[in-house]
């Protein structure tokens, strides 16, 4: 489950190659542009020098990311492959002062780092060929394209400090042209952790060129390539369906009250004469549209509720999809939105469709992914009109449950070790008590994410206080419960344990359906975790569209 993004560039680590064949090179120095979003976010000024017996990288970062302001200057020295000797690291953020000094001993990495007056130091157990990567310093990644040893195609794998997994692929060689000009460019892509993906230019010197980050929309170009900034792109190739879609069914831009405010979506029709079934789509968390894509730069752009609209109308239902409030053509302010906001908005939407002439009213199911499948049950709960639900990723448990199910989760994958799991689940519990006390985000000494995190109170609260297994006992409709096995947000498990509260309900009429190869989106995975919904080229699984389309057309009577 999504609410806010921010860039996951915050770690100091360090990183275990397999020294061999290398383009480091003797001498580099350059100057790199940030953007977030399309806003300037700040510049880093670095270089990388031979040296007597290895190499000297030094850089400047001057970086502003949501509401951080981070200010870095470094000075590493390396061995003959990068492996890691000694590092000083003087930062500071939002103007409070950090010193880390890092450096090897006996096979040993040892971490000074000082915070006012206090200094908390760790021994850390380091293979004797670490080199050093430190986050937010963007050049740092271009050391993993360096010590690449492979051709195009092939996969190096790494180990990031202290056990975090670093694969790196060599995508392409091409030569770009522009104006008259060529530029020759390797493209790499790094998979940090399985949690965020990172795509890398570099010119023949080893110059990087670009760093971009798809999922969080930040990218680092050097200051004097900046117009070939479009050409060095992961443009998605062109889809074989993109031509066919709408050919068989009527599409119509459609608007509707709830409450105050009015939402706006696609409404999407059989061609023919109706009364038709219908479908409401319910997109999961954080701001998305009626694709459930996030809109503008960055996020989430699979098209999730495109495809299966296309192939639920294709089967003949009517599908409504709509912007999320505050989001795209609707009114309202998603920011204070609150859980019962978007119960509210749902409601909305059925009752619209069963206001049509061209809809059975007493044909109509809703279709939830991630919280859209929390509000699934939640409405189906209170409407026995309704005649099917569908729950693609719904959590059996509280909000706080499922974060800390997530960030230890995201710990352990990032070779955090027992101590740390340990204070991540201690800051959701940390959090989940302030939101349910009452009390600011300023009150706290919680971590700038979990802040950002508390900044939506009126939704973590009813969220905290919902039991989603309570509730699904209350749903008469019929249910179809589906996880993709590859789901790192919300497991398998939850589907599972989903069904049994149906079960021991009496319910009739449910199915628990998991895809073993699909992940939170529904699309294949690779087995590289959140980094890899930054693909362009993913697409929803059409095994999974055709069997959601026939459990539908069954329940909603398609043709009756």
């Amino acid at each position: 489950m999504f609410r806010n993004g921010c860039l996951v560039l915050t770690v100091l680590g360090l990183v275990w190659a397999v020294p061999a064949w290398s383009q480091v090179p003797a001498k580099l120095s350059g100057h790199l542009l940030f953007k977030l979003g399309g806003a300037e976010a700040g510049q880093e000024s670095y270089s990388v020098e031979r040296t007597a017996d290895g190499y000297r990288l030094t850089g400047d970062v001057d970086l502003q990311v949501v509401g951080m302001h981070i200010v870095q200057h470094l000075e590493v020295e390396a061995g003959e492959d990068l492996a890691f000797r000694r590092a000083t690291v003087q930062s500071s953020l939002n103007d409070e002062p950090v010193s880390i000094i890092l450096r090897r001993e006996a096979g040993r990495g040892l971490q000074e780092i000082t915070r006012a007056d206090t200094t908390v130091e760790q021994n850390l157990e380091t293979p004797e060929t670490s080199v050093l990567l430190t986050n937010n310093v963007l050049h740092h990644f271009a050391q993993f394209a360096w010590l690449h040893d492979g051709s195009v195609g092939e996969l190096r794998e790494f180990v990031a400090f202290p056990r975090v997994p670093v694969t790196v692929v060599f995508e392409r060689a091409e030569t770009l042209t522009k104006d008259g000009e060529s530029l020759s460019v390797r493209r790499y892509y790094l998979n940090l952790a399985n949690r965020i993906g990172v795509y890398l230019w570099l010119a023949d010197d080893g110059l990087p060129l670009k760093v971009f980050v798809p999922l969080q929309a930040f990218w680092a170009l050097d200051a004097d390539h900046v117009r070939w900034n479009e050409l060095l792109s992961i443009a998605p190739e062109a889809s074989e369906d993109s031509a066919e879609r709408g050919a068989n069914y009527d599409e119509s831009d459609v608007r509707f009250a709830s409450d105050t405010i009015e939402l706006a979506g696609t409404l999407t029709t059989p061609r023919g004469s109706g009364p038709w079934p219908a479908v409401v789509l319910i997109s999961g968390s954080g701001p998305q549209d009626r694709n459930e894509d996030t809109p503008g730069p960055g996020g989430l752009k699979l098209g999730i509720f495109r495809s299966i609209a296309d192939s639920v109308t294709g089967r003949g239902m009517a599908v409504l999809r709509y912007d999320d409030r505050g989001i795209g053509a609707s009114g309202g302010d998603f920011q204070a939105a609150g859980l019962s906001d978007l119960l509210a908005d749902v409601r909305a939407a059925v009752r619209y469709l069963r206001g049509r002439s061209d809809i059975d009213g007493s044909r109509i199911g809703l279709v939830g992914h991630s919280e859209g499948a929390i509000i699934a049950p939640m409405v189906a709960a209170d409407d026995s009109q309704l005649a099917a639900v569908v729950l693609m990723a719904g959590t059996a448990a509280p909000l706080d449950s499922v974060l800390i199910e997530q960030v230890v989760g995201s710990v352990a994958a990032a070779g955090g070790d027992s101590l740390e799991m340990a204070e991540a689940r201690d800051g959701v519990i940390r959090l989940s008590r302030a939101i349910r006390e009452g009390r600011s985000m300023e009150e706290t000494d919680l971590p700038p994410a979990m802040r950002l995190l508390g900044g939506q109170q009126k939704w973590l609260r009813e969220h905290l206080e919902h039991d989603p297994l309570a509730t699904i006992k209350r749903v008469r409709a019929p249910v179809f419960i589906v996880n993709g096995g590859q789901d790192i947000q919300v497991g398998p498990e939850h589907a599972w344990r989903l069904g049994e509260a149906l079960s021991a309900a009496g319910h009739p009429d449910y199915e628990v359906r998991i895809y073993p190869e699909l992940n939170h989106l529904f699309a294949v995975s690779r087995r590289e975790g959140a980094a890899e919904y930054a693909d362009p080229n993913a697409r929803v699984d059409s095994g999974f569209l055709a069997e959601l389309g026939d459990w539908l057309a069954s329940r909603l009577r398609v043709g009756s």
